[in-house]
């Protein structure tokens, strides 16, 4: 009787042959023996465990995370953490895509636009005007964008803001 063993695929690591699926692995679509996926630096087994695929080198959890690899890696200046996938970047920061929120309303920025005040926070453009917007010193309303657009006109002279409308009838007076 003839009995072929058949191959599961051949090891990335070592290239030798990988024959039972107990003692195999596959990550990043390829496969590896259970034994041959392990952390570049501290040589731990990776099968079943957080790992990190940086310029080809494979690393536990442990070693990307505190050793001098992550200074590669973007951290995101809202919430801390690296940021392991799509990097948004704003006001020459880097951010995860969910962690650009404006301050006020929560809600995420990505693609929208925005606007940020003196202390940098960030705001959506309809709390923006919202919160920060300067009051005229004629009329006393909210100098506001008109409607269909973001931004708002004002004339600002003396320290005082003025709607342009109400500063040209004022030195009309």
């Amino acid at each position: 009787m003839d009995t072929h063993t058949l191959s599961l695929g051949w090891c990335v690591k070592c290239s030798g042959g990988v024959y039972s699926s107990d003692q195999a692995c596959q990550a990043m679509g390829r496969v590896y023996h259970d034994r041959c996926f392990t952390c570049c630096t501290c040589g731990q087994k990776l099968k079943g465990k957080p790992f990190y695929d940086f310029s080809g080198q494979v690393f536990c959890e442990e070693d990307y995370l505190y050793s001098s690899v992550k200074h590669f890696a973007e951290v995101c200046s809202s919430c801390g953490y690296l940021i392991t996938d799509m990097v948004l970047q704003a006001l020459g920061k880097s951010f995860h895509r969910e962690c650009f929120r404006c301050v006020v309303c929560n809600e995420t920025l990505e693609g929208q636009q925005f606007s940020v005040d003196a202390q940098n926070k960030i705001y959506c453009v309809k709390d923006y005007h919202r919160f920060l917007a300067q009051t005229c010193a004629v009329c006393e309303q909210l100098i506001l964008p008109i409607e269909g657009s973001n931004e708002s006109m004002r004339v600002l002279t003396m320290g005082r803001s003025y709607h342009v409308a109400c500063y040209e009838g004022k030195s009309n007076i």
